[in-house]
């Protein structure tokens, strides 16, 4: 009989660990989508900005090597924006944010490369306001997203902790707790 009841309340124990240790996870996992957004929806307004400024100097704009320049970035932008798409319908999975990262990269290069080919626009006698703003918008979103970033990889590191911390990572194992991606610096 008091064998029993040790069972029991080893069995309970065990159970409410379990139950305890579900629940942390799902609540991290939580956090880290919660998160991500703020830096999925500024990636999304960089894009707006991306094509915005392409669409902008095409008429502000007129050398040849330019017209590359604008189609590069309305390219880039197209493909981030389909890396984004991606990201939305299997969030936080590694291959899919690698993606989305190198499309980000992309995008950066052209938009540095096509925000110096504007230069003359932004300064001297008469910056022209509307590629200014869009400069600006693009600049204030890359300080926005870098701190998204950190912000969102410092959950994913708490998550991949917590499902690498024996014996959590019994639970995480048998209901399908996965590491967490970080996102790169782009």
């Amino acid at each position: 009989m008091p064998s029993r009841l040790v069972l029991i309340v080893l069995a309970t124990i065990l159970g409410l660990w379990t139950l305890g240790a579900y629940n942390r996870l799902v609540r991290l996992r939580n956090s880290m989508r919660t998160a991500f957004a703020p830096l999925a929806s500024q990636l999304r307004q960089r894009h707006a900005v991306a094509l915005t400024l392409a669409e902008v100097s095409r008429t502000r704009i007129t050398e040849p090597q330019d017209e590359a320049l604008i189609e590069a970035t309305l390219t880039s932008a197209s493909q981030a924006g389909r890396a984004s798409d991606n990201v939305q319908q299997r969030p936080l999975r590694g291959d899919v944010l690698q993606q989305l990262a190198i499309a980000e990269e992309v995008l950066v290069a052209a938009l540095d490369e096509l925000g110096h080919a504007l230069q003359d626009l932004t300064s001297g006698i008469g910056p022209d306001p509307v590629v200014s703003d869009l400069l600006r918008q693009r600049d204030a979103l890359q300080e926005q997203i870098a701190f998204s970033r950190l912000v969102y990889n410092q959950s994913a590191d708490e998550y991949n902790r917590a499902v690498a911390l024996f014996p959590t990572t019994l639970v995480a194992g048998l209901f399908g707790f996965h590491a967490a991606p970080e996102f790169p610096p782009i």
